[in-house]
């Protein structure tokens, strides 16, 4: 399963996300590579988590320099994206998930960055901006069920159609 989480504002940094993984007690592999001429950073992480980040070096006049979204008017242009995929062969799938929204929300609220989740089929899951959280409904009801802890601390609305 792979999700993505667009980012504008503060680019998120490698350094800080690896420190953020060993405070969670989460061991990971870190590798800076290139693919498709961009750089890329990118964390195996030992549950069968792998998260990378890409910047976004599109031209304002290509099609992948911005995102179209049901949260907004306009498209939502980003700096960089961040990309999680969860082994398919991962006994540690619920832990995979949780670590999955957890590394999302600290993202955005840690860099005060705007931010679009979504599941890489197209489904788009919450966007966040000044503090607020809005949520699709169907992955609301399903934090709530699976992850309710999560959300407690959490300022989030629904979304309106």
């Amino acid at each position: 399963m792979e999700y993505s989480l667009k980012v504008n504002g503060q680019k998120t940094d490698a350094i800080w996300l690896m420190n953020v993984l060993e405070k969670k007690n989460l061991k990971a592999h870190y590798l800076r590579k290139y693919h498709n001429s961009f750089l890329v950073d990118e964390f195996s992480l030992s549950i069968g988590l792998r998260i990378s980040i890409h910047e976004n070096n599109y031209s304002p006049d290509h099609p992948a320099f911005s995102y179209e979204t049901m949260f907004l008017e306009h498209d939502f242009v980003y700096q960089e994206t961040v990309s999680f995929e969860l082994d398919k062969f991962c006994e540690r799938y619920e832990l995979g998930y949780k670590t999955i929204y957890e590394i999302s929300f600290l993202i955005l609220e840690s860099l005060k960055t705007e931010g679009l989740f979504y599941h890489t089929s197209g489904e788009e899951i919450f966007f966040y901006k000044d503090g607020k959280y809005i949520f699709n409904g169907k992955y609301l009801e399903l934090l709530k069920d699976q992850y309710d802890d999560l959300l407690e601390s959490l300022d989030y609305s629904l979304f309106d159609d």
